[in-house]
């Protein structure tokens, strides 16, 4: 084998030669167990039990034979000895059906070029074959930069910053005043919005509320408003506030919601085209006694239920919405106006119907969502009342009003929610919104414009204010935003506030995580952090890769801890937020393809950090980033 010879560029100590001997020895018999031209193992442990020396390596999944063990990476309880433990600490491991302890010697991480060992990295240094021979290398690894000392002992927050000349003029302006404001991530919208209710509160204490698309974005607005001495305030979760709406004003609706729409069920729902369906589905009942005031839940079985109705939606829209997307609407449709198992069971015995979990009898099969609305049809459905309404000469059924109202990222609310909430405004009340065209990353919000918006909001006259100041990233992070943008490219890497890091193999990139963010809880237990990935999907296998070794939470429902914790996210949930630090683990060619809406959610992760990003990659950078 090529990697069987140990040829040394300068001489190094025993105990490095003796590791490069052990590791060119382990590889050659790892290669039996694995297939043909695959990594054979990513990272070795030394292990002394009970006297007895044994070698375990880490690789994609558990194989034994020809004297060497190799360990499921990700899953195999003795992996978390590699990610918790340094040389020679000791170690207790608890399978479930037993306890192994004992003491780890040595580990090391180790990658492969062209099948043979490249690189074993030591906690002595970094070992590279370079030109046929090995060498050390001592250098720092590049690393998260704490926070200054002053910073690290208080807790900030972005209600406190000092509001410029302009902020404080769209702060002191008049009541009943509509404002949209504009700026780039992280100039302040969030907080001069906030900062005009608190006006307007202090001189009239009139009945407001704030809107917002997000959980994590709610929890943070609620914060800033206690913080600003703001009570009596509601901050409501769109979904959760057309909900409690929508039953407010319909008879008879469900509580559940479902669980399981798809992305083509939700696309169609919030579809700009839905409104010519609705039109369409008014105009079938004209004069007759469906077309008499009574809007319910049935309504929207003869709406998504329609194949002909929704290939009509199908045909006007401009999103691309393909016969698939149509199936999947009607057999939605059609499970959650079945009845559940309870219903269809009601006549057994109610014991006899008791799982064993304590979940419904349907949770978890085909026809979980029956009995379900889904929170894409609360807007419809005030749509629809107001269509019937105005054909009878009625007033249609309206939600309680509010003098103030604030809608943050504004640019991710369908039209028909935009329309629900500006019938929220009552006459003469105070409207503003925030938001950032270049932040919009949900596509089914079918956002076509501020104007447009504006429009859907019933708000015919607006004072419109660009913020232009920064007050969250450091300025080579606004740089590098900003050329994320417009296609320049980064300029790599964009210190001093950004590190980069690609890596081989994810279990390498996990290794270095949970031993930065391990420090990083040690040296500034008070500072925020963010691992921001692209999807939920992957922040969840992130999340799995790095929970044995580190205290963290994974926050897909807005739980976030703003305050001395770390978080694992998603570009969407994060949207509004702001971290102390922040990382995006998968800035990879695959994950983030050079397209606008990649050009977009990139953006949105890196203007998240107020005081270090890091941008990382398993495999080829994203070409957004290359020069």
């Amino acid at each position: 084998m090529a990697d069987a010879r140990l040829n040394m560029a300068d001489p190094l100590d025993s105990r490095l030669q003796q590791r490069i001997s052990d590791q060119l020895r382990l590889a050659q018999l790892a290669r039996s167990l694995s297939p043909h031209g695959a990594v054979p193992y990513f990272a070795h442990m030394r292990l002394e039990t009970d006297g007895r020396v044994r070698d375990v390596l880490l690789g994609p999944d558990t194989r034994t034979g020809g004297g060497v063990a190799i360990i499921d990476w990700q899953n195999a309880p003795l992996s978390e000895v590699f990610f918790c433990c340094a040389d020679g600490d000791d170690y207790e491991v608890d399978t479930g059906e037993r306890t192994l302890t004992g003491t780890l010697i040595e580990r090391n991480l180790v990658s492969f070029a062209q099948g043979q060992v490249c690189e074993i990295e030591t906690a002595l240094g970094r070992l590279r074959l370079k030109d046929g021979a090995w060498q050390l290398e001592t250098g720092p690894t590049p690393g998260l930069a704490l926070r200054p000392e002053a910073a690290r002992l208080r807790s900030s927050s972005p209600a406190d910053v000092v509001l410029d000349t302009a902020q404080r003029r769209i702060v002191d302006l008049p009541a009943g005043r509509a404002v949209l404001l504009l700026g780039e991530a992280g100039f302040g919208k969030t907080t001069v919005a906030l900062h005009r209710l608190a006006r307007l509160r202090e001189r009239s204490g009139l009945r407001a509320a704030v809107i917002v698309p997000t959980e994590g974005l709610r929890r943070l607005s609620a914060a800033l408003l206690e913080r600003l001495g703001v009570s009596g305030v509601q901050v409501w979760l769109f979904d959760r506030w057309a909900g409690i709406e929508a039953r407010r004003a319909f008879r008879r609706l469900p509580e559940r919601e479902s669980q399981d729409a798809s992305a083509g069920v939700i696309r169609i729902k919030r579809d700009p085209a839905l409104r010519g369906v609705l039109a369409e589905l008014m105009g079938r009942h004209a004069g007759g006694q469906r077309d008499r005031r009574r809007t319910r839940r049935r309504d929207l079985l003869h709406l998504f239920g329609d194949r002909v109705l929704m290939q009509k939606l199908a045909a006007a829209s401009q999103q691309g919405i393909g016969a698939g997307m149509v199936a999947e609407v009607l057999e939605h449709t059609h499970v959650q106006f079945s009845s559940t198992a309870e219903q269809e069971f009601a006549h057994v015995d109610a014991d006899r119907l008791e799982t064993l979990d304590g979940r419904a009898l349907d949770d978890g099969t085909p026809m979980e969502d029956a009995g379900t609305l889904d929170t894409e049809d609360y807007a419809v459905l005030f749509e629809l009342d107001r269509l019937r309404a105005e054909r009878a000469g009625e007033r249609p059924v309206e939600p309680r009003s509010y003098d103030c109202l604030v809608l943050d990222e504004a640019q991710e609310f369908a039209p028909l929610e935009l329309a629900l909430m500006g019938r929220a405004l009552a006459p003469g009340g105070s409207l503003i919104v925030a938001g950032d065209a270049d932040q919009q990353v949900d596509p089914t919000a079918c956002f076509s414009g501020w104007a447009g918006s504006m429009a859907e909001l019933g708000c015919a006259a607006y004072e419109t204010a660009v913020l232009e100041v920064s007050y969250r990233c450091p300025p080579e992070v606004t740089e590098l935003a900003r050329r994320i943008l417009d296609g320049r490219g980064g300029t790599w890497p964009p210190e001093p506030s950004t590190v980069s890091m690609e890596f081989a193999h994810e279990c390498h990139q996990a290794d270095w995580l949970t031993r930065e963010l391990r420090e990083l809880q040690t040296s500034d237990p008070r500072g925020s952090a963010a691992l921001i990935c692209r999807t939920p999907e992957a922040a969840r296998r992130l999340f799995q890769h790095l929970r044995r070794g580190l205290g963290l939470r994974l926050a897909l429902d807005g739980d976030y801890q703003f305050v001395g914790g770390i978080n694992v996210t998603c570009v969407q949930q994060a949207k509004g937020l702001e971290f102390d630090y922040v990382v995006i683990p998968d800035a990879s060619a695959a994950v983030y393809p050079a397209t606008p809406a990649g050009r977009r959610a990139l953006y949105v992760a890196v203007t998240r950090a107020s005081h270090q990003l890091v941008l990382s990659s398993v495999g080829p950078w994203t070409e957004i980033l290359r020069h």
